[in-house]
C-alpha cells in the first residue's frame, strides 16, 4: 500500500502506540481474537480471491473477464462453482471514482449481475429478477464519491471501495453456447475518462494466514475506503487486538502475548470453520437447508466466514437457493465407493428459472471442486439433454463412480471414488422453496447400475 493510502501518520503512530501499551493480555482475549477473526475473514478471503484471480487470469482491477465456456474440474478460482452459467467477473476499485456497467437486453435468458462488497455482502443486482432482463447503464460508486451520474445512467452505491461484480448467464447446453456468449457480450465495464487509475492490493494473503498477514490484509482492505461506513464501523470494537483501518504493522506493535494468541488461534479457528459448514442450518432428507442470511449476513460473522470459506459469492435467497448434501437420507456419509439414486418427482421443482444437481470432491482445505470424469459431466438438471423419465413422469439420476449400463445410463452423474458432496441449485426459487416447504428428495443407496 502506498504511503498516501494510509490514514494520517500521526494517527498511525497513535494507533500503534496504543496497541503496544494496552493492558496485559488475558484468557478473555481469546474470545476477542475469535470475534475479530470472524469479522475479518470475509475481507481476507475477498482480497485473496481478487489477487488470485489476477495472478491466474492476468487482469487487474476494473477489468472485465468473460469466461466463454462452462466451468469444469480444472477451474478452481471459486469453491463449489456452478456448471450452469457463464461467468463475467470484475474486481472493481472505486477510490478514484465510479465505473460504468452495462447489462444485456436478454429478457428470455436467465442472467444476473451481482455486486458484492469487501465484506462479502451482495448489495445490488441487475438481471432477470432485478431489472426484468432489460438493457441499461449504471455507475457503481464507492462511499467516498460525491458526484452525479450522466442522464439515463443509474447509480449503484457500495459502502466499500472494493467490489466484486460477478455476472451469470444461463447456458441451456453445448449447442446454446454461442447464443449465450452473444448475450454475455452485453455485460460490459466502461471506465469514465476523467477518473484516475485503480489501486492494487499490496498485501499477499495466503491460504493459511499468519497473525501478521491476516492483520495486514484486513487493515489494508479496511483502509482503502476513507469513509468508514457499513460494517467498517464495527472494526472499532477490535482495535485492542490489532484490527485498525489503514494501519500497517499492527501485529508487530502488539505485545508478545497478543502475537502468540493470534498465531495460535488462527489454525484452530480455520479448523472450526471447516467443521462448522452447517452453521446451525437444518437437515431434511440428508440435505442441509441454507441458513437465513446467506449473501446478506448482517452481523452474523460466523455465517459470513463459513460462506467465505466454502461458497464465496453465493447469491441471496431471492436470486438462488443452494442445498448441500454430504449424507444419504439415513444420515450416512456419501461415498463414491457406493451407488445412489436421486429422484425428482413428476411435479417437478418450484423454480421460475432453472435447477441443477452438481457433484463435488472435497479438498483437504475444506473446499469443493468438480470431479474429473470420462464424460465431462459435472452437473445434471432440467436442461440436460437425453434424460430418460420414469413411467410416472419422475426423473431418476444415478450417482456412482463407474459408468452405468441399462435404461437409465444416460442419467449418470459421475462421482469420485471416495467421499463427495452434492449441491442442488434452484434459481429464482418460488415461495414454497424460499420458505422451506419444499426440499430436494434424499439420495438413496442403491446397487450400481
Amino acid at each position: 500500500m502506498r504511503r498516501r493510502d494510509f490514514i494520517g501518520s500521526a494517527t498511525v503512530t497513535a494507533a500503534l502506540s496504543a496497541l503496544s501499551t494496552s493492558p496485559a493480555w488475558a484468557t478473555g482475549d481469546r474470545d476477542v481474537i475469535r470475534r475479530a477473526f470472524l469479522y475479518g475473514y470475509g475481507i481476507y478471503e475477498f482480497a485473496r480471491t481478487a489477487l488470485g484471480a489476477g495472478v491466474r487470469q492476468g487482469y487487474r482491477p476494473n477489468t472485465l473477464l468473460r469466461r466463454r465456456t462452462l466451468s469444469d474440474h480444472t477451474h478452481r478460482m471459486v469453491t463449489a462453482p456452478n456448471n450452469d452459467t457463464l461467468y463475467a467477473s470484475a474486481f472493481l476499485e472505486l477510490s478514484a471514482g465510479p465505473v460504468e456497467v452495462t447489462a444485456p437486453d436478454a429478457p428470455d435468458r436467465y442472467h444476473s449481475i451481482a455486486f458484492m462488497n469487501a465484506f462479502t455482502d451482495n448489495f445490488a443486482y441487475l438481471g432477470t429478477r432485478a431489472t426484468g432482463g432489460r438493457a441499461g447503464r449504471w455507475w457503481v460508486a464507492g462511499p467516498d464519491w460525491r458526484g452525479r451520474a450522466p442522464a439515463g445512467v443509474g447509480v449503484i452505491r457500495s459502502d466499500t471501495n472494493d467490489v466484486w461484480m460477478l455476472g451469470r448467464t444461463l447456458v441451456a447446453g453445448p449447442e446454446d453456447l454461442a447464443a449465450a456468449n452473444a448475450a454475455q457480450d452485453g455485460i460490459n465495464l466502461i471506465i469514465p475518462p476523467e477518473r484516475g487509475p485503480a489501486r492494487d492490493i499490496v498485501a499477499r494473503p495466503a491460504l493459511e494466514p499468519t497473525g501478521a498477514l491476516f492483520l495486514d490484509t484486513v487493515n489494508e482492505m479496511l483502509g482503502r475506503s476513507s469513509r468508514q461506513t457499513g460494517h467498517a464501523r464495527r472494526a472499532r470494537g477490535f482495535r485492542r487486538v490489532g484490527i485498525h483501518a489503514g494501519v500497517a504493522g499492527a501485529y508487530a506493535a502488539l505485545p508478545r502475548a497478543g502475537q502468540v494468541l493470534w498465531d495460535e488461534q488462527i489454525p484452530a479457528l480455520l479448523t472450526e470453520l471447516r467443521a462448522n459448514a452447517d452453521n446451525g442450518s437444518r437437515i431434511v432428507n440428508g440435505w442441509r437447508l441454507p441458513p437465513p442470511g446467506v449473501g446478506d449476513f448482517g452481523e452474523n460473522d460466523l455465517l459470513r466466514s463459513t460462506i467465505a470459506l466454502w461458497g464465496l459469492a453465493a447469491l441471496s435467497i431471492e436470486e438462488a437457493t443452494y442445498f448441500r448434501c454430504a449424507q444419504d437420507g439415513a444420515g450416512n456419509r456419501l461415498d463414491g465407493n457406493r451407488a445412489y439414486r436421486f429422484t425428482i418427482p413428476a411435479s417437478g421443482v418450484p423454480v421460475d428459472a432453472f435447477w441443477s444437481l452438481s457433484m463435488y470432491e472435497e479438498t483437504p482445505d475444506g473446499r469443493f471442486f468438480f470431479v474429473d470424469n470420462p464424460i465431462r459431466r459435472y452437473a445434471v438438471g432440467d436442461r440436460t439433454p437425453g434424460l430418460v423419465h420414469n413411467g410416472d413422469g419422475s426423473l431418476t439420476f444415478l450417482l456412482q463412480a463407474d459408468q452405468p449400463t441399462g435404461p437409465l445410463a444416460t442419467n449418470w452423474l459421475p462421482a469420485p471414488r471416495g467421499p463427495f458432496m452434492t449441491s442442488f441449485r434452484a434459481y429464482l426459487p418460488q415461495a414454497d422453496m424460499r420458505a422451506g416447504r419444499w426440499t430436494p428428495p434424499p439420495l438413496v443407496p442403491a446397487q450400481p447400475a
